[in-house]
């Protein structure tokens, strides 16, 4: 359609000028002495038209004759470029499939002829990161520092990776300061926030590991799961540090309630009491979680039948008299019986103590249920009784490969 308009433009543009030279009838002439030239007028516009033309394509040529040296220059940079940014290209999908020694060839070989500063910053992180990798750190070295010559607005990704190296190497100090760099280029980064957690972790600071969780938590980039994972962390951290009963109590005072409730907490205070010899208090707190429907860690039971004959005799009639309460909410926790009835043993209730690890054993047979059978029928002179859980114990130790 297009076509077909220029054909019929230019036929009408032809009958226009032929109507119009019709009309025209002068003559110019041309005065060269000693020659004189007369010719039509028409002929004269056509001719004028024709130098203009010839004239201004001899111009052209000799400008792209002179531009010639420059445009080859051009097109080698050109080409150049397209091989840089391919590079380029090649180490990001290198650097994500795990090849870090192509991933870091790659990259340094794109700076060569790279320009963008966006461009050559990407090259430097994924080679800084690459080398990393590979364990080549005075490579990743030399490329950290031509990071420091680029422009201030893509210093913030050099920093945060400058955190993240360090705090591969274990350099504490070193990851601190980038992350108060990065922070000083962007306040309310919450991945700087995430590696400053790290650290904190790694240099055992419980009270920052707490604060950052927080921030983290509110800031919803931390599942809160994870959160609880980081606050426990933390309390361990903060436990290894207490050395009496009196502390640890102030302590547990200070810890919100839905965290007191964490069994793996509880146990490491528990095992934390046990190492002081605070055993009464260890089964204080036991007591308290088997009496919650919302603790079903079997190894709270165990950690109480374990400190048996490390009680009190108050502290063991006082299990013992709650023990009916605990078995209503677990009847058949095996260990739970197990624990009363080395309770009922050290108090020398030989009775109650039978009806406890012979219950344990009906529910689930252990080798510890058969082992403090054996010693309770032997204190009680029932010999052959106690030759039996003997045995009993002995083949289940076998066959777990004692």
């Amino acid at each position: 359609m297009k076509f077909a308009l220029w054909i019929t433009g230019l036929f009408a543009l032809a009958v226009l000028v032929g109507l119009a030279s019709t009309l025209n009838t002068g003559y110019a002439i041309l005065f060269l002495p000693p020659y004189r030239m007369e010719v039509s007028f028409n002929l004269m516009i056509v001719l004028v038209i024709a130098l203009i033309i010839v004239t201004h394509l001899t111009l052209r040529l000799i400008a792209l004759a002179t531009d010639l040296p420059r445009q080859v220059q051009r097109f080698q940079r050109q080409k150049k470029l397209k091989a840089a940014r391919h590079a380029l290209r090649e180490a990001g999908i290198a650097f994500f499939e795990g090849r870090f020694q192509k991933a870091e060839r790659e990259a340094a070989k794109s700076l060569g002829d790279e320009y963008a500063p966006e461009n050559r910053a990407l090259a430097l992180l994924i080679a800084a990161r690459s080398a990393g990798a590979a364990g080549a750190g005075s490579k990743r070295d030399e490329y950290l520092v031509q990071l420091d010559q680029l422009p201030e607005r893509l210093q913030l990704a050099r920093h945060m990776l400058d955190a993240e190296l360090r705090l591969e190497d274990k350099d504490a100090l070193g990851a601190l300061a980038a992350i108060e760099r990065a922070r000083a280029l962007s306040p309310n980064l919450t991945n700087a926030l995430k590696l400053e957690l790290k650290v904190r972790l790694l240099q055992r600071q419980p009270e920052a590991i707490l604060g950052l969780t927080e921030k983290l938590l509110k800031a919803d980039a931390v599942e809160p799961e994870q959160a609880r994972r980081y606050r426990l962390a933390a309390y361990q951290q903060q436990l290894a540090g207490m050395l009496g009963e009196r502390e640890v109590r102030d302590w547990l005072r200070r810890i919100p309630e839905a965290e007191r409730g964490n069994p793996q907490l509880l146990q490491q205070v528990v095992k934390h009491l046990i190492k002081l010899q605070q055993y009464d208090y260890a089964a204080t707190l036991l007591a308290g979680a088997l009496a919650s429907d919302e603790m079903e860690l079997p190894e709270l039971a165990r950690e109480l039948g374990q400190l048996a004959n490390h009680l009190s005799v108050e502290k063991r009639l006082e299990l013992l008299k709650n023990a009916e309460g605990w078995l209503k909410q677990r009847p058949r926790d095996h260990w739970l019986l197990l624990a009363l009835g080395r309770l009922a043993q050290a108090q020398q209730l030989w009775g109650k103590a039978q009806n406890y690890l012979e219950a344990s054993v009906s529910i689930q047979p252990t080798l510890c249920a058969h082992a403090e059978l054996a010693r309770l029928f032997e204190a009680t002179g029932k010999e052959q009784q106690s030759q039996q859980h003997y045995q009993k114990s002995l083949e289940m130790a076998l066959n777990q490969g004692c």
